[in-house]
């Protein structure tokens, strides 16, 4: 048996199962475990319909359009044909296209089931080539796009605009459901927005301004923000460089390691070495034998959210994903943004243990699961075990 970290995100039961296990006292972890405790009910306060009509942004404008019949109707909603770019975008996604001289565009959402980003590819040269802009709306936070918006989707060379049903979440998701329920307080909008302030890259590293700020929480006046010599844009870990140090290296092999278990009469608890000797010849024929993710331009709109403090997880290498690091603080303004109720995995830092030597402990948590990790420094490296474990 192999080891491979996944975390089960998505079960439709809930069972409740640890281990508990006193074999390192750590009075840093205990404060880190209940403070998890004392946030792990959401609490959900519905915004009232006056601030759902509210733009989010200054580049956003409303208005009512009378007499327009709403367009509810299932025969009416028919998607668009699929438009051909470099990098296809599924016709499922495409919610309007439009053209206006030299200039196309498309006005799609993303795949993401916790919460869908609303962006929009623009070609000015006939579709010959095309730059991808985050529009800084979400459909939960309270704009849900019409498919068959009777408007054209280009209001002017510098505006586009949508019809939109303008809706407020009146209550969460919440298990087994884990749907939202919305309330419409409007469907008779229509959207104008801004492409000189959607399209706006101050640092030109070709992604704009809104997801920088919003979504990557890069700075959007620097071609590389961790300054490691690899433009934001392509780099699969942007805000931090990496430090190549034993405890980068130890991540990176919780993280994406694929070590053999140690043989033991508990098979419950996982337990394996991370040799550090010969750890990059161990990780390249470890990634080689895995079967390659796919890469295609839709994958590469949903960059992996990792919220810790631990300055060595942070800067670790990533291998096959784009990570956004973000610390608490960050982690709860993200989550203001985008309205999502679904959690992203919470790594805390790595305690030393208060009684033992080279001895560290580390938590893990998601939505639905979570681990706890006993770790020490071994002659050649790090013994990794699993002491406690629940799932719900």
């Amino acid at each position: 048996m192999k080891k491979i970290i996944t975390l089960l995100l998505t079960l439709p039961f809930c069972v409740i199962f640890a281990q508990q296990t006193k074999v390192c006292k750590c009075f840093q972890l205990e404060k880190v475990k209940d403070s998890i405790a004392s946030h792990s009910i959401n609490k959900f306060f519905p915004i009232s319909e006056e601030e759902a009509l509210i733009p989010p942004y200054h580049f956003v404008s409303v208005e009512f359009v009378n007499g327009q019949k709403s367009l509810e109707k299932k025969s009416h909603l028919k998607r668009p044909k699929l438009v051909k770019t470099d990098a296809d975008i599924p016709s499922n996604l495409i919610i309007k296209q439009g053209e206006l001289n030299d200039s196309k565009a498309i006005l799609y959402a993303d795949e993401r089931f916790d919460f869908r980003s609303y962006y929009v590819r623009i070609s000015k040269d006939n579709g010959k080539t095309w730059k991808n802009y985050f529009t800084g709306l979400i459909a939960n936070n309270n704009y849900f796009f019409k498919l068959n918006s009777q408007y054209p989707l280009w209001k002017d060379q510098d505006h586009l605009q949508v019809e939109t049903d303008i809706r407020r979440m009146i209550k969460s998701a919440v298990l087994p459901d884990m749907q939202p329920v919305y309330e419409t307080v409007k469907s008779n909008a229509l959207i104008t927005l801004d492409l000189n302030e959607i399209t706006k890259d101050s640092d030109g590293d070709g992604i704009n301004d809104i997801e920088e700020i919003k979504m990557l929480f890069t700075n959007p006046n620097s071609k590389d923000t961790d300054e490691d010599g690899i433009n934001d844009s392509e780099d699969k870990n942007p805000r931090y460089r990496n430090p190549d140090n034993d405890f980068s290296k130890l991540w990176e092999g919780i993280l994406y390691g694929y070590y053999e278990f140690i043989q033991k009469s508990d098979p419950v608890n996982e337990e394996f070495n991370i040799n550090l000797t010969t750890f990059k010849e161990d990780m390249k024929k470890q990634r080689e034998d895995l079967p390659s993710k796919r890469n295609n331009f839709m994958n590469s709109l949903r960059d992996k959210v990792i919220v810790t403090e631990d300055e060595y997880l942070r800067g670790i290498e990533s291998y096959d994903e784009k990570i956004i690091f973000m610390s608490l603080k960050e982690y709860s303004i993200y989550k203001t943004f985008t309205h999502s109720d679904w959690s992203d995995i919470f790594y805390s830092k790595m305690f030393q243990c208060d009684e033992l030597p080279d001895t560290y402990v580390l938590l893990v948590n998601a939505e639905t699961t979570g681990y706890t990790y006993l770790i020490k420094r071994t002659s050649s490296g790090w013994n990794v075990k699993v002491i406690d474990h629940w799932i719900a």
